[in-house]
């Protein structure tokens, strides 16, 4: 094989597979979100994350990457308190006041086509 022909073949190859990495492995495919507790404690001092996490096409996290998202309180606004809401990196962090019930948090994400509910129960505090 000439030398022209093996440079030529070798970066079409090159080429095809930096198509592949930027489809399957830097484009987002879906958003996972990790919420870092199932429940508060109506103490004043429990606090919760919900991290919007981008995933690629083989199920990954996409690397590089954020996910816009926008998150609103729908349901028990008077029993939380919002520490941090950064919507350029898809990060919630509440913390619990002191009454419990029910909150509800709907989360939009820019890659998403419908919002993702979260239900956290706020308990009693006991002690």
């Amino acid at each position: 094989m000439e030398k022209r022909t093996l440079i030529i073949i070798i970066s079409f190859i090159a080429i095809l597979f930096i198509l592949a990495a930027y489809n399957y492995i830097f484009s987002i495919y879906e958003t996972d979100f990790r919420v870092s507790a199932t429940h508060l404690v109506a103490d004043g001092n429990s606090q919760l994350t919900i991290i919007a996490i981008p995933l690629n096409g083989l199920g990954f996290r996409a690397p590089f990457r954020k996910v816009p998202t926008v998150y609103m309180v729908d349901e028990g606004n008077n029993l939380i308190e919002i520490i941090q809401n950064d919507e350029m990196h898809g990060i919630l962090k509440i913390r619990a006041k002191l009454a419990s019930g029910k909150v509800v948090i709907s989360a939009k994400s820019k890659y998403a086509l419908l919002p993702s509910l979260f239900e956290i129960l706020i308990l009693p505090n006991i002690a």
